[in-house]
């Protein structure tokens, strides 16, 4: 560790990029959903005004942006899906995608950080100059199509880890003569009225438009390799008056979000293979059963260990004859919907052909609730640092980062939502939170005149990363012979972190200096 003190011009701190030429001790922050907003926030609050945020969309959001399918919303209650200290004025504890989205541009509003952010603009490349001790940024301004070169001192990564919708390479997919799209590309000049629909699929945004599509559709086929564990969840809807009760008394909700964070947290146990995974998984199996039609116990109950793969949350019902149910349950009873439990060997023109016996089921539409490229983290954008080495390169297949948020030789390169940060018990807000108020800290020391270069020593990010192997094993999300978004092509678990929330904020809450690489 080498510290010292780097005297450069200070210019005025505009919050808006410059096209050429160097600048203060300027950050670039690439998206604006929730990772952004958050890393945004945490830096005003040290008094770093000299940031540019750069979206690729016209409006702010991230994956509430992108994803606009019918039902779109989000599993954990909305007071725990919160920022800390930022008011909300949640419709619910289930509040819609839009309702998400108009809250981040809200927040933006009214914390002064629409005039940071660039929209339309794609962060195409960013390579670490040696010389200048900056990150070259190349953009693209996509409506004047306009391409710049900027040069920043620390680069944030906050595109997240669900940007970039999956379509898995289907033999024939080409050939499909239907309306054909992925749900996080949804198309709203498609009428499903009277068709015969077909969707792949069995996380959150196929339970969440499922019943859409059987409302409207002639016949819906779910076609499914594995099926989720689904539990019913009571979402609160809140009246007019409570809503303005909450908006003039802030500390009501935060008492809310606080009482929620608890009882997810108390989660965190399960998330490991042992006891109470066991008898969690048997709980929500039983419940499964006694919600659905013994028709459907072998094809719509999972036959793997609970947390292997997501979790799917439904809100919750009562049948006539006060049976617990849910949304997604009673769209699975339909006579229009079939629950199909298997591969697909290809697809035709006219539909899909399954791999277990050669059946074809013939669809007017195909919808892939595929989900996404999570574990191509930072992409699209390409990152090349301090050795001409691109991060992908320093990978090598398996995409890890100090506590999710640094690797060796990439000076004043940050991610939030990084590798090994996501959660299964918790909203991983909190997360994010935590390595931004991480990430600030270390800004801040090229603020304060202390160095031109921050790194995560290769000692540190060793340490770090044998002890984040050695616990995540012992996770039911490490299970082999279960695929996960979690995991790599190779099967390596890299999404996940295997601390509770209250653990990785504790670790991470104050910079350890001896951590790093200071020059």
């Amino acid at each position: 560790k080498r510290e010292c003190n780097v005297f450069q011009p200070m210019l005025q701190a505009t919050g808006r990029a410059l096209p050429t030429g160097r600048r203060g001790f300027s950050t670039a922050i690439v998206g604006a959903g929730f990772s952004g907003l958050i890393a945004a926030l945490h830096l005003k609050r040290r008094g770093i005004e000299d940031f540019t945020i750069f979206e690729s969309e016209e409006r702010i959001g991230g994956t509430w942006q992108k994803n606009t399918y019918p039902g779109v919303a989000c599993d954990t209650p909305a007071p725990a899906y919160s920022i800390q200290g930022v008011p909300t004025n949640w419709s619910g504890e289930r509040p819609s995608g839009a309702e998400i989205r108009q809250h981040l541009e809200d927040t933006a509003i009214n914390h002064d950080l629409m005039r940071h952010i660039r929209f339309n603009t794609d962060v195409e490349q960013a390579r670490w100059n040696e010389d200048t001790k900056q990150w070259d940024v190349s953009t693209l301004e996509k409506t004047q199509k306009s391409s710049e070169k900027i040069q920043f001192n620390s680069l944030v990564s906050a595109v997240g880890q669900l940007n970039v919708p999956k379509v898995p390479r289907y033999d024939g997919l080409s050939n499909f003569k239907g309306d054909l799209f992925h749900t996080a590309e949804w198309d709203h000049g498609v009428s499903l009225e009277g068709k015969h629909v077909g969707m792949i699929g069995a996380g959150p945004s196929a339970l969440q438009v499922a019943p859409y599509i059987a409302e409207n559709a002639k016949e819906l086929k779910l076609i499914q390799r594995t099926v989720p564990y689904v539990v019913s969840q009571f979402y609160e809807e809140w009246s007019k008056e409570r809503q303005e009760l909450h908006r003039k008394d802030p500390s009501k909700v935060e008492d809310i979000r606080k009482a929620q964070f608890d009882e997810m947290e108390e989660m965190y146990p399960v998330m490991f293979i042992g006891d109470a995974n066991t008898r969690l998984a048997e709980d929500i199996k039983s419940a499964m059963r006694a919600a659905l039609p013994p028709s459907l116990h072998a094809r719509a109950i999972p036959d793997y260990p609970l947390g292997t793969k997501r979790m799917g949350f439904s809100p919750k019902l009562l049948t006539a004859d006060g049976t617990e149910t849910n949304v997604y349950f009673e769209t699975l009873k339909r006579p229009n919907v079939e629950l199909v439990r298997d591969s697909i060997s290809e697809i035709e023109g006219t539909g899909v052909r399954l791999a277990s016996d050669g059946g074809f089921l013939e669809l007017d539409a195909l919808i892939m609730a595929t989900g996404f490229h999570s574990t191509k983290f930072v992409q699209p954008l390409e990152v090349i640092g301090g050795q001409g080495q691109t991060l992908n390169e320093a990978w090598n297949g398996v995409p890890r980062g100090f506590y999710g948020m640094m690797m060796p030789q990439f000076p004043n390169f940050y991610m939030i939502y990084g590798p090994g940060t996501n959660l299964g018990q918790n909203t991983v807000i909190y997360n994010i939170e935590s390595s931004s108020n991480y990430i600030a800290q270390c800004v801040e020391f090229l603020e304060q005149g202390r160095c031109a270069k921050v790194e995560i020593s290769e000692k540190a990010m060793d340490e770090y990363y044998s002890e984040y192997r050695t616990e995540l094993s012992k996770t039911a999300w490490a299970v082999e012979g279960v695929d996960s978004w979690y995991k790599t092509q190779q099967g390596v678990v890299v999404n996940q972190s295997p601390y509770s929330v209250v653990e990785y904020a504790r670790r991470t809450a104050t910079v350890n200096e001896n951590d790093l690489v200071l020059s």
